[in-house]
């Protein structure tokens, strides 16, 4: 997640709000440490602590798991971790994410239990929203598929209580993704979830969150047998991907050469 403040901040780190806004995220590391470098001479460890955040977070999704930890670890230790919370709790669940993505699920829960306390004293029922999908990814990774589907039921419950556009949009790609390793079940769709996270990222503006959500969709259409279907959303990804510059991806366009092929025939 990313923390989000006006006043104060340099343009570097406006910059880099944008460019993670829109996917360049190469840009945005970029910008968010020549504004950490100009700021660190200014002892203002309320920037320090929003800029390393946000760094750390532009290198987690750069798959820098160790810079991005370093980053984590320097903003936990600054002097004012206790005035914040928030930011604190936040930056726990990240650590936690950090271990959950190295299969670490032991160390990735006391992370995140530990969170709790911290966004409970904050009063973020935003973050905690979050805080249930991240639990949600556990079970799934776990295997168990049921708990991770309450989760995510949960998460969007939370999500759609505090009006959290980015929180719905990420839940229900995960609620699809889910869906996939279950039986059909009435009512609940991975579809309709890819469905309900496009739009939702599209409505923020984010063209590598639809681009993930339109994935979701190829996938699951082409599991069915649907391969014009999942075609038009190949399609629709190789428009995205060049329209907003985002880096391309091999697997992508092979997998669109295949459909097309497959539809041809």
């Amino acid at each position: 997640m990313t923390w989000q403040t006006e006043a104060g901040f340099s343009d570097d780190y406006q910059k880099g709000l944008l460019f993670a806004h829109r996917g360049q995220f190469e840009k945005a590391r970029q910008s968010f440490q020549d504004a950490l470098d100009r700021e660190r001479s200014s002892g203002n460890t309320v920037r320090l602590t929003v800029i390393l955040g946000n760094l750390g977070n532009t290198l987690a999704v750069l798959g820098e798991e160790e810079a991005a930890r370093s980053c984590y670890e320097e903003l936990l230790n600054l002097p004012n971790r206790n005035e914040y919370p928030g930011i604190v709790g936040q930056t726990l669940v990240n650590l936690g994410n950090l271990a959950r993505e190295k299969g670490e699920a032991e160390r990735a829960r006391a992370y995140y239990l530990e969170a709790i306390d911290f966004l409970e004293k904050a009063g973020d029922p935003v973050a905690l929203g979050t805080l249930k999908s991240n639990f949600g990814l556990l079970a799934r990774d776990a295997g168990k598929y049921e708990e991770g589907i309450s989760c995510f039921k949960e998460a969007i419950r939370l999500h759609k209580s505090t009006g959290n556009e980015e929180g719905l949009a990420a839940t229900w790609l995960q609620l699809g993704r889910i869906l996939r390793c279950v039986p059909k079940r009435p009512g609940e769709s991975p579809e309709i979830c890819f469905n309900y996270a496009w739009m939702h990222f599209h409505q923020l503006g984010n063209p590598a969150g639809e681009r993930e959500a339109l994935k979701g969709l190829a996938d699951h259409y082409e599991s069915e047998g649907e391969r014009e279907q999942a075609l038009l959303c190949m399609n629709r990804i190789l428009e995205t991907v060049r329209r907003f510059g985002l880096a391309p991806n091999d697997d992508e366009d092979r997998m669109r050469m295949r459909l097309a092929q497959n539809v041809r025939k």
